[in-house]
């Protein structure tokens, strides 16, 4: 029942909603467990935009219909009313999810109003992603950028792992590293440092990063950047795509980009059973 929070702290874009939705959809169409993605963005659509097609048409497909909505699309807002009526239980979350995957995979999507009643509904997110432990197999948590600084503090240490977004800028990687060491925010022992929108022909790709930099043997993550994935996002089609992609040959130039989501997937796998692990 593991909480895992996408995170950057670098001012440059590093792809952190792309790669937690990309994971998320990933993990539900490979694994037979219930996930939660939860945006906490304000005003933003990019997730819904990746995956409902604009038409109000049902599509059914491998696992079912997936543009089933739930009573409230905008469900943060129902549920912060809940929890402050002091109504809120662990199964009550899920009538304010959005069904992508069925049985599957669900979106609790992000805020859409005001920055005013934003900063008051960003009080409760720490209470929905301890309730929602109790009824996934796994939640996905995409830090927005806009949350309040205490906000993202509170999240970051509540959660079990965190995927630590960044470019591949030596500066913004020594900035993550030093974060790290400080382990305020988050640590070593609960961290996955990837390179966001990923050059592999760049002179800092992953090995040289790795072997030059961080002195290690381990390859660091990379969600390398993909122009389909870019292009699907657009029109619905991530769940599509990703059942594409799964049947790639070797020799296709997309398999890099679904080698490298199923290796951070394997690495959070990992990172769950060695923290397991250490609570016993």
């Amino acid at each position: 029942m593991a909480v895992v929070a996408f995170y950057t702290s670098g001012k440059d874009q590093a792809g952190n909603t792309v790669s937690a939705i990309s994971l998320a959809t990933y993990m539900g169409i490979v694994q037979n467990k219930r996930i939660l993605f939860i945006s906490t963005a304000l005003n933003n659509n990019e997730i819904k935009k990746a995956l409902w097609p604009t038409q109000t048409k049902k599509k059914s497909g491998l696992f079912g219909p997936n543009n089933t909505a739930s009573v409230n699309d905008n469900g943060i807002e129902g549920l912060d009313r809940i929890i402050r009526s002091n109504r809120i239980s662990a199964d009550i979350i899920t009538d304010y999810t959005r069904v992508a995957l069925k049985g599957r995979l669900e979106i609790l999507q992000g805020y859409s109003g005001s920055e005013e009643q934003y900063k008051e509904i960003q009080k409760q997110y720490m209470q929905i992603i301890a309730l929602a432990k109790q009824v996934y197999d796994m939640v996905i948590v995409d830090i927005d950028r806009e949350l309040e600084a205490k906000t993202k503090l509170e999240i970051l240490n509540g959660v079990d792992i965190v995927v630590a977004m960044t470019t591949q800028k030596l500066d913004n990687i020594s900035d993550v590293v030093r974060t790290m060491a400080e382990g305020v925010a988050f640590k070593k022992s609960n961290s996955i440092l990837t390179l966001g929108k990923y050059d592999d022909k760049s002179k800092y790709n992953a090995k040289n990063i790795s072997r030059n930099i961080l002195k290690t043997k381990d390859i660091i993550n990379t969600i390398p950047y993909n122009t389909v994935l870019f292009e699907e996002m657009q029109e619905g089609r991530l769940i599509d795509m990703f059942i594409r992609f799964l049947s790639l040959s070797e020799r296709d130039e997309n398999t890099f980009f679904i080698d490298e989501i199923k290796r951070l997937k394997e690495n959070i796998d990992k990172k769950e059973a060695s923290i397991q692990q250490m609570r016993r």
